[in-house]
């Protein structure tokens, strides 16, 4: 089978790259960046998603049997400030094309579950999406875009991390990395998804039958905050833990968002006094 994949050389989609290639799959790989490893089973091309003729052409090219759609514009690089036109460009308009000239090809969608917004309580892949981000939004938006095709499945992934790159994670304990680290109360548990797990979860996804269902894709083992703070404290990181009782989260929190109402700012307070918790 031919997989391709968008968004190739991307943390997440580096990592999938290999996990295909050692699966026995060939993969043709779209991103911005040059890749000169075009032999063997891997196929690599330099492309705009929003280049629709130059996609039909990889697509018929090809006639890949699977596509996996990863690439998206997820933060801000270097300072530079990302407006909502460009979530829309990059993650709902090539998307579009993406899922159009892909035609009757199966598509795995790779959503986040930030798509959910304020959260209490437990959710599933039933729960209303209410994003606050423009990035969550833009990935509700998608979503609503590939469930118009014939074949398709949605994996909502939670914050991904890998062994060198935390970025992610490291919100949750970090208020100023590698120094100043927060803790609230005796500890938080946050549901977190190791890069190794993500990628299984798609490469067996290859060989099932499309399901055109939405899945949610975390770890087994929620992430505990003390364990990651005491882990950084060791290799000469997180010199200063604050430490915020319980109570005066809760409090800031209820106060804030009375008065402020639902931003972006209460949502991130939001997911540190009701962290995610899906089935």
């Amino acid at each position: 089978m031919k997989i391709l994949v968008t968004g190739s050389k991307g943390m997440i989609g580096s990592h999938l790259v290999k996990g295909l290639l050692e699966a026995g799959y060939e993969v043709v790989g779209l991103d911005r960046i040059c890749n000169q490893s075009c032999d063997g089973r891997y196929f690599h091309y330099v492309v705009d998603l929003a280049d629709k003729d130059t996609l039909q052409f990889i697509m018929e090219k090809y006639k890949p049997d699977r596509v996996i759609h990863l690439a998206a514009l997820a933060h801000a690089a270097d300072g530079k400030k990302i407006t909502w036109e460009d979530y829309k460009h990059l993650n709902v308009d090539c998307a579009k094309n993406i899922f159009e000239v892909a035609g009757d090809i199966p598509v795995l969608f790779i959503s986040t579950v930030d798509v959910f917004g304020f959260t209490k309580g437990t959710v599933n892949v039933n729960t209303p999406m209410k994003p606050v981000s423009n990035y969550g939004r833009s990935k509700m938006m998608a979503e609503q875009e590939v469930r118009k095709k014939r074949y398709f499945d949605i994996f909502r992934f939670s914050p991904v991390y890998t062994d060198t790159v935390k970025r992610d994670i490291q919100k949750r304990y970090y208020l100023k990395y590698p120094n100043i680290a927060y803790q609230i109360g005796k500890g938080t548990e946050y549901e977190i998804l190791n890069v190794n797990v993500a990628v299984q979860a798609m490469v067996d996804w290859c060989s099932e039958k499309p399901k055109n269902t939405v899945r949610i894709i975390k770890d087994t083992k929620r992430m505990w905050t003390p364990d990651y703070i005491k882990a950084e404290k060791a290799k000469g990181r997180a010199k200063i833990v604050l430490r915020v009782p319980t109570w005066m989260m809760n409090c800031g929190y209820a106060v804030l968002r009375k008065i402020t109402g639902e931003n972006k700012y209460t949502y991130l307070l939001n997911k540190a006094v009701h962290p995610l918790r899906s089935e």
